[in-house]
């Protein structure tokens, strides 16, 4: 039975509308660095500062997911979701009417605000609507969604941007957005305005999750209770460390392969786009697996290990470029894989009612692993050992490995204690 025909229809559109949105919010990641040197060359930019956006991206979206969970508990994420979907479209298609660097920075500041909300929302939402037997694929079509929209991004932008200038590439960018935002609208009935009580009602005959007894705790208690507890800070460390090993890959892959072995750069871009894509593709395989299994740290260890292998094989041997793609490609679709059990780990340690403050509160490791690796992989090119671009990703992804083991314990650890303690 696949998704489609095993779950309802509300089920479906409204899965189909969450992903629409994470589409969106990894389209827009996506765009500003391969428009980066047409505002170098437009705007008389630095590379330096033009980095710096993105860092300045990242931490402005990693600050703001845990108070986004905490607002999304607390007020429900569709109207959270709506929000930053509105952010993101402005932020980005205004930047097409920028000239000047502080209205950029400002701009990006704004797209971060509206980015730090989709991951806490969106997991709010599938949580208390998707059926439990469909969670992993459903989150691996959400995943599925995001990673599409990232591959696709440059392909769109670099199409328009040689053509009709690199402002209507933004404004264009924004105009898919609002046409999102109209279907957000045109649906807004079929999500529960107050999702997180249909989730704390949905989780009240389930086994207690690793952090706690009930929804008659306060916002604060919880906090401290989601900070204390191993599993979750555990795969915190997990998403800033994952991000450190993927966001060197994703930027500066390309820059790598071509000061380290005089990699074409058409050939070093096809690599990285068969990482993309495979990497979304992954996703999907990825669900299946998180539905039948209970052993997902298993399942995320293992590929990043074999992920490991490969990119310190790619960092060492100087490939051919069919065997460079292929190489990047698998890396990608194991890196895919693992996603949805990465995410079944996250929903399997939230406290009851707390889904979009844990899932905002992991997340902003991935969003501070993103803003350090821009400055780490670039210094890395500049002093002239583009190799360590390879190697402190495989490092990152070795350590990868080692805190979701250990998370995937301290769960079962506390799993086991719970059920002895019971009544």
């Amino acid at each position: 039975m696949t998704i489609s025909t095993g779950m309802v229809r509300p089920q479906v559109k409204v899965l189909g509308l969450v992903s629409s949105g994470h589409f969106m919010s990894h389209y827009y990641s996506m765009v500003l660095p391969p428009l980066f040197p047409f505002l170098h060359d437009n705007l008389g930019i630095s590379y330096t500062a033009l980095g710096f956006l993105l860092t300045l991206k990242h931490v402005t979206a990693g600050v703001l997911q845990l108070p986004a969970g905490i607002l999304v508990d607390r007020f429900g994420a569709k109207l959270m979701l709506f929000f930053g979907l509105f952010m993101c479209t402005a932020g980005m298609g205004l930047i097409g009417l920028a000239d000047a660097y502080w209205m950029l920075a400002a701009l990006v500041v704004v797209v971060g605000i509206g980015n730090s909300v989709f991951h806490p929302a969106d997991y709010t939402i599938m949580n208390s609507t998707m059926d439990s037997g469909y969670m992993g694929r459903s989150f691996s079509v959400h995943t599925f969604s995001g990673h599409l929209g990232t591959a696709i991004a440059p392909l769109v932008v670099l199409s328009i941007a040689p053509v009709w200038g690199w402002r209507m590439a933004f404004m264009v960018s924004g105009i898919a957005g609002l046409v999102v935002l109209v279907g957000f609208i045109a649906q807004w009935n079929i999500i529960d305005g107050n999702i997180a009580r249909a989730e704390s009602q949905k989780r009240t005959n389930e086994k207690p999750a690793a952090g706690g007894e009930g929804p008659t705790q306060t916002t604060w208690q919880l906090i401290v209770q989601i900070l204390k507890s191993p599993p979750i800070v555990f795969l915190f460390m997990f998403f800033a460390m994952s991000s450190l090993a993927n966001g060197g890959l994703k930027s500066f892959a390309v820059a790598g392969l071509v000061t380290l072995h005089n990699t074409p750069v058409t050939a070093a871009g096809g690599a990285l786009t068969g990482f993309l894509f495979a990497s979304a593709f992954g996703v999907l395989v990825g669900g299946f697996f998180a539905d039948k299994t209970k052993r997902h740290d298993l399942i995320a260890a293992c590929g990043l290990l074999a992920s490991a292998v490969i990119v310190l094989v790619v960092g060492e041997v100087n490939l051919q470029y069919a065997v460079l793609v292929f190489a990047f490609s698998f890396a990608g679709l194991i890196s895919g894989v693992i996603r949805p059990a990465r995410d079944m780990m996250i929903r399997n340690v939230s406290p009851e009612g707390s889904m979009g403050k844990v899932f905002g509160f992991v997340f902003s490791g991935q969003s501070i692993g993103g803003g350090i690796a821009p400055v780490i992989y670039g210094a890395l090119i500049d002093i002239g050992q583009s190799v360590w671009i390879f190697y402190s990703s495989a490092i990152f992804m070795v350590l990868c490995m080692a805190v979701v083991l250990l998370s995937g314990r301290a769960a079962r650890r506390h799993g086991e204690t719970a059920t002895a303690s019971g009544p």
